[in-house]
């Protein structure tokens, strides 16, 4: 039996508070190329989208970008021992997916399906289906392209993201957004082919250090030296020339 989504509006506005909070106290910043593609996400459409997945944060970054996607309901495919843990998930969203048994996978595809039979809906997949190593290539578990064509209504929208410390005291979250494409023109290891192509760009970024193209959801924590060089250059009516990155 699959855990269905529950969604509230009034915990939901309580928790993004506080993720937010979260979030922004562990990371320097999250920057993301590739935010109109979910601005500017049609209405009349329902959408799925595809995420690598590293870590337990990956969940949560994922929350605050459905805030960029106003018009639609987002909903997460989330692993069921973890979701009966963290069962508040289900007040945002989530759902469960049991991938150690067939028949209780197919329950959670049926019940993703029936959502995506609404054009107001988004949801979230990491479609390797378990944590990978971050360098890892993505690999897309078989029912990823079944829910995929059964919808072809639908329009697939590839994400990565990258963890990495550049010159600030804590690590930085880089979000790459492909560009959307009809679920129709999904052929097969399509799919795997977007989400790596989406990866080794942000990959490139990341090693570069380059954040061209980048717009922060928030902005960046001040370290201790920029405080210090904030408090100098305020002090000499300089501030024109303070940066909040080393």
């Amino acid at each position: 039996m699959v855990i269905a989504a529950n969604k509230n509006d009034i915990l939901d506005a309580f928790l993004f508070v506080y993720f937010r909070w979260l979030t922004r106290r562990a990371f320097h910043t999250l920057a993301c190329r590739g935010l109109e593609n979910l601005r500017n996400l049609p209405h009349d459409r329902p959408i799925l989208l595809f995420c690598n997945h590293t870590n337990w944060w990956d969940g949560l970054i994922v929350y605050l970008l459905t805030r960029q996607m106003a018009h639609k309901a987002g909903y997460c495919m989330m692993e069921e021992k973890q979701l009966k843990h963290y069962r508040f998930f289900t007040w945002l969203g989530a759902f469960s997916v049991d991938l150690s048994s067939p028949l209780r996978s197919a329950a959670s595809l049926r019940y993703a399906q029936r959502l995506l039979q609404k054009n107001e809906t988004a949801i979230w997949i990491f479609p390797q289906g378990k944590l990978c190593r971050q360098n890892e290539p993505v690999e897309i578990r078989p029912g990823t392209d079944y829910l995929a064509k059964s919808s072809p209504h639908a329009l697939l929208v590839p994400v990565a993201m990258r963890y990495d410390f550049f010159r600030e005291d804590r690590p930085n979250v880089l979000i790459e957004v492909g560009r959307p494409f009809p679920a129709v023109e999904c052929d097969e290891g399509r799919i795997a082919q977007e989400c790596n192509e989406v990866f080794a760009r942000v990959s490139r970024a990341a090693m570069d250090q380059d954040l061209t193209g980048f717009e922060p959801l928030f902005s960046p924590r001040l370290t201790i030296n920029k405080r210090w060089e904030w408090i100098k250059l305020a002090a000499t009516g300089r501030l024109r020339e303070f940066s909040p990155s080393n």
